[in-house]
């Protein structure tokens, strides 16, 4: 009698602490890391408005310079123009400095990265439940889990479960070709856990 009681308490236990990792990390994908830089420098000088000469200009040297701040992608950013001659520039891409009054910097740049982990319940992919294979029957499980998580930002899945024959009812696509699968055969994610 005891050991069945202890057994339902040690399944109940583990049930609870599912349920606190799937609600923190769904708190973590509305609460990803970010920071935004007021007058960014590089190398001791203002960013400049491009990454080159004339290249990658705006999002580009926004996005270059937060990835060198070890952070994912630019999602915000502002233009200082004609700052040259006051505050000289310096091009992200070859270290070039811009001393000139038509020079470009930044005014600020905000920077995002995903928190380390992420659960996403019912995971689609384009409109669609993401199916549980990257291509027809190959890379199936953790390969279309891990494929999934990269294309979120992430290194890899920590964790995933299927949700068999769905397709019927909700149609499934790979991540791979896009390729849809209506057929009540097909499989999906329940949930994928992606860390970093």
């Amino acid at each position: 009698m005891l050991t069945l009681l202890t057994r339902t308490f040690i399944r109940t236990a583990a049930l609870c602490m599912i349920a606190v990792f799937i609600a923190a990390g769904s708190a973590s994908l509305a609460t990803a890391k970010t920071t935004s830089f007021f007058k960014p420098k590089w190398n001791g000088d203002r960013l400049d408005w491009c990454v080159n000469w004339a290249q990658g200009c705006g999002q580009q040297a926004a996005t270059a310079f937060c990835k060198a701040k070890g952070y994912n992608n630019a999602t915000g950013f502002s233009m200082d123009p004609n700052i040259g001659a006051v505050q000289r520039t310096r091009l992200i891409g070859t270290g070039a400095v811009c001393d000139q009054g038509f020079c470009d910097g930044f005014k600020a740049v905000t920077c995002t990265k995903p928190n380390p982990v992420a659960f996403f319940s019912k995971p689609k992919w384009n409109g669609d439940r993401l199916d549980w294979c990257v291509n027809w029957a190959q890379g199936c499980g953790k390969a279309a889990a891990d494929a999934f998580c990269k294309a979120k930002g992430f290194l890899h899945a920590g964790g995933f479960s299927m949700d068999p024959d769905i397709g019927a009812v909700q149609r499934t696509r790979l991540i791979a070709t896009g390729a849809v699968c209506d057929q009540g055969f097909c499989d999906g994610f329940k949930g994928i856990a992606c860390k970093n």
